[in-house]
């Protein structure tokens, strides 16, 4: 069986969507499954065994998606050959382009979902946006399975088709890597790991922030992610006078990620609103730290039992969540133990990749 993943996005910074396709084809091609990864033009070095087809073209501006018109025709040379072909987020060109050859061609196709968008509850909203584009809906009747990673990316994609056969199988994380750290004694280092984007609520983190100092004044918060709000949350904790208890780290490259988490003590996630999943999430409770998040997205059904929900937006919330678990190492530690055996037994890549391939095998038969 040859199975081609097809990703808009790849480049190791570029969110969940590229670290779910390279840990899925790492896992694959561990299971002696040939598997390649089509994606636009990578510019940066990519650590990983499995063959690399790109498709270059010009992209917009704005979601820096492709544009160039011979895509399609590019996309029948790269996948006449494969039996599956497994798109990854449901809006963006390059998948959808490859789910349109693959039906031309006759292949298998796949189709995972990891989105939802702002205000995902308004449902005449979504309906009426998803009925004034009825091609993209029939895009969506010709692929053969659909996969979202949550109940509520399941949700969302379903204003835009009516199909029912939806299966709901979440992101992964190597638990093998990510691990906890023995013996950890639980202290006040917080951690944020992501893209530094609207959606994610980092400034409500500041403002968060600002008051766990005022409480405590030896809660440190790291901050591991670069986007193009890098330079105002720069400015806001500036303006906060919290600078002396912040470090913005940057880009963190994957290798490092492991021992971030593992010489932190809470991860936060503050997102705000769009959050399908969160990657992270999985990383930090392997790692065998508490998590908080916020009631948004497929985040309530990730931490269920092991993590605090605050609602997304709400400083005071978030500040009271935070020094509540400060106060008690012996419930971090609780959190911790129980985030990572719910690791272990739902969110593995061992578990998730069999259902994944499960679905690739009642395909191809």
């Amino acid at each position: 069986m040859k199975v081609a993943l097809v990703t808009e996005w790849f480049a190791s910074h570029e969110g969940g969507v590229a670290s779910h396709v390279r840990e899925l084809a790492s896992w694959l091609n561990d299971k002696d499954i040939e598997v390649c990864i089509v994606t636009n033009e990578v510019k940066d070095e990519v650590d990983i065994d499995v063959e690399i087809i790109e498709t270059p073209g010009p992209r917009d501006p704005l979601f820096r998606l492709n544009i160039s018109p011979s895509l399609k025709s590019r996309l029948k040379d790269v996948l006449k050959d494969v039996d599956v072909v497994h798109s990854h987020h449901a809006f963006s060109r390059l998948p959808l382009s490859a789910i349109y050859v693959s039906h031309k061609l006759g292949i298998h196709s796949v189709l995972t979902t990891h989105t939802v968008s702002f205000l995902p509850e308004l449902d005449y909203f979504w309906q009426a946006i998803s009925y004034s584009y009825p091609k993209y809906r029939l895009r969506l009747n010709k692929v053969d399975r659909i996969i979202a990673v949550s109940n509520a990316a399941k949700r969302f994609i379903q204003y835009f088709t009516d199909r029912e056969d939806i299966l709901v199988i979440p992101n992964g994380v190597d638990i093998k890597r990510f691990k906890p750290k023995e013996k950890k004694e639980f202290g006040k280092n917080l951690l944020y790991v992501g893209r530094i984007v609207p959606k994610k609520g980092l400034h409500v983190l500041l403002y968060a922030m600002k008051k766990v100092v005022e409480k405590d004044d030896e809660v440190k918060l790291r901050i591991a992610g670069k986007g193009r709000l890098l330079p105002l949350m720069r400015s806001l904790s500036r303006m906060l006078d919290i600078d002396d208890n912040v470090e913005f780290l940057g880009y963190v490259p994957d290798k490092n990620l492991p021992e971030l988490y593992r010489s932190s003590d809470l991860l936060i996630l503050p997102s705000i609103t769009g959050e399908s999943f969160g990657i992270t999430l999985l990383e930090a409770m392997a790692s065998g730290l508490p998590v908080i998040g916020t009631n948004v997205g497929g985040v309530p059904e990730i931490i269920k039992g092991c993590g605090r929900i605050v609602e997304p937006g709400k400083p005071n919330q978030l500040s009271k969540a935070i020094l509540d678990l400060l106060k008690d190492p012996e419930r971090m530690k609780e959190l911790g133990e129980k985030g990572r055996e719910r690791v272990e037994k739902i969110y593995s890549w061992d578990v998730v990749g069999e259902k994944i391939l499960h679905v690739y095998k009642e395909l191809v038969g």
